[in-house]
């Protein structure tokens, strides 16, 4: 890394900064012949060796000039300058030997050969960026201030013919704290801003292989045992997803500080999308990249604190938190492109994609329940008919997987040395469609019957006429399908974090060699009480842990 700053005078600044990084990792894997896991397997086929090396080159540069002067202590100028390179590229190569023979034959010579349909892997990317900016800001006596900003944003994921994109942002703030009539009238007020903005931030989170064809090779595509076959179709006109944002918000603190609070209202209107579209399987790929459609989200989001014992000279704080969000989203301009989309998954996902709905909506046809009669499910079709006939030309929106409401709420005390933190999570107002039901409660099949299963498929399903019950009769042979009946409002809290510690006073430290000692102690993920019963840590992984920490420096 290199840097360099110079400056004329006490109000300018240029600066330079070059950086190179070059890395390179090599796996080594091998697996004696006699390991357990070849067991039964052919004597010339056991033993393993799997060798990987990746290789990554990052060079980046900058240059800036930034600008700051105040005049006749009322006018605060501020603005930057400059422009940026960026450059990465990998390549990872790798294969897996087998059949080796008893010792310490561990080199690939002593291979028998690679895997039956196996070969040596080979893959790399090449990623570049550049861009140009500038930003400026200005305060007259601290009371009214602007911020404004613009990039001029390229890089080499984008199509070849939408390489570069704008991105903008300004913003107007008013202290009004500052002003006379507030320190006159409302003493008790400490902090009081106004502020508002207006931006579009831009985006390129995804792979640079995605806006050209790429092939692989196959050598068992034909007669001559080998070939090519799409492996990605490019899209040449992939632009940036670009997002218009609106803020305005209020940023507040009363009585000597002992109560803060932050409100924000935000208006977000995404336009165009990237969206992964379905395309014909003649083509041997099952979607593509494009641009299609907008999204717009809307809603408020804040944090208030109160401090009931706020003496901060003497370290004795103790304070309570609140923090919420709530959004509201519908998508657009989408038209008949996901309808492929939306019929592929109707076995699958409980999401569909129409235009003015919500891309949170949980879909699906309506139950009715058991009929205590048959032990059959009740379905509703869209005209209000009661059936025992599902079909998918039924479904309707039953729920929004996003809470009307969920933040963090908590409180922390600091007396002196020690201090401890509580902080709850809570989600309120969401549907979820419980997989758990689905799955293990119905829909079990004969080989299912091996594994663990949800106790209430023995206790709560429909066994005898009359029976009224939540889930239909046992069946090895049938499938439900995704009705409602699985869909259930999805509100909970837990119990995120608890942190005890404390700091030895400095002063005590004086006849030790330490000038400074504090302990923590963390847990996480301490309980959960929600309204839905599901399985936790299956496909996403939870843990609730428990960690001590001593810092301390001499």
């Amino acid at each position: 890394n290199f840097a360099a700053e110079y400056s004329p005078f006490s109000s300018l600044r240029f600066r330079a900064r070059m950086g190179l990084n070059k890395s390179t990792q090599q796996a080594d894997r091998f697996l004696s012949p006699e390991h357990t896991s070849f067991d039964g397997r052919d004597p010339l086929l056991k033993g393993s060796l799997y060798y990987g090396n990746m290789e990554k080159t990052q060079v980046e540069g900058e240059f800036t000039t930034i600008y700051g002067v105040v005049l006749k202590q009322k006018h605060r100028i501020n603005a930057v300058g400059g422009a940026r390179l960026y450059s990465l590229e990998s390549a990872k190569n790798g294969y897996t030997a087998q059949g080796f023979p008893v010792g310490n034959y561990v080199t690939p010579s002593f291979a028998k050969g690679f895997p039956e349909n196996g070969r040596p892997e080979y893959s790399e990317s090449i990623s570049r960026s550049t861009s140009v900016y500038a930003n400026g800001g200005y305060s007259y006596d601290d009371r009214f201030l602007v911020d404004v900003t613009y990039r001029l944003s390229g890089a080499s994921v984008f199509g070849s013919n939408k390489q570069f994109a704008n991105t903008w942002a300004t913003g107007l703030a008013w202290n009004l704290h500052k002003e006379s009539f507030i320190k006159n009238m409302a003493p008790w007020i400490d902090i009081l801003k106004l502020r508002g903005s207006v931006g579009n931030p831009g985006n390129q989170n995804f792979s640079a292989f995605q806006t050209f064809s790429t092939y692989g090779f196959s050598n068992r595509s034909n007669y001559f045992e080998q070939g090519v076959y799409l492996n990605g179709l490019g899209n040449p006109d992939l632009k940036w997803q670009t997002t218009l944002d609106k803020n305005i918000g209020i940023d507040a603190s009363l009585l000597n500080r002992k109560l803060s609070f932050s409100v924000d209202y935000f208006n977000k209107v995404t336009d165009p999308l990237l969206i992964n579209v379905g395309v014909p399987a003649s083509l041997g790929i099952s979607t593509v990249l494009t641009n299609l459609g907008k999204q717009e989200s809307k809603g408020i989001n804040g944090t208030i604190t109160y401090s009931p014992i706020y003496r901060p000279a003497q370290r004795t704080i103790w304070s309570l938190r609140y923090n919420f969000r709530t959004e509201i989203s519908k998508i657009d301009n989408i038209g008949n492109a996901l309808d492929k989309f939306n019929e592929s998954g109707r076995n699958t996902s409980m999401n569909r994609y129409y235009d003015g709905a919500n891309p949170n909506a949980v879909w699906a046809v309506v139950s009715a329940g058991v009929d205590p009669a048959s032990g059959q499910e009740i379905y509703i079709k869209k005209n209000g008919i009661y059936t025992v006939d599902f079909s998918f030309e039924d479904e309707v929106q039953v729920g929004i997987a996003r809470p009307k409401l969920e933040g963090i709420f908590g409180t922390s005390v600091t007396i002196k040395g020690f201090s401890a933190n509580v902080d709850f999570r809570y989600r309120y107002g969401g549907q979820a469609f419980n997989y758990a039901l689905y799955n293990k409660v119905e829909n079990i099949s004969a080989t299912s019957l091996r594994f663990n299963q949800d106790k209430r498929a023995l206790y709560d399903r429909w066994q005898r006429p009359g029976d009224i019950s939540e889930f239909i009769g046992i069946s090895l042979t049938r499938t439900t399908p995704m009705s409602s009946r699985f869909v259930e409002d999805d509100n909970s809290i837990e119990l995120e974090s608890v942190r005890v510690g404390y700091e030895f006073n400095s002063r005590r430290m004086n006849n030790t060699p330490f000038k400074s000692l504090r302990l923590n102690a963390y847990m996480n993920n301490i309980f959960r009480i929600a309204t839905i019963k599901t399985e936790r840590g299956i496909d996403y992984p939870f843990a609730r842990s428990v960690s001590l920490s001593l810092s301390a420096s001499f």
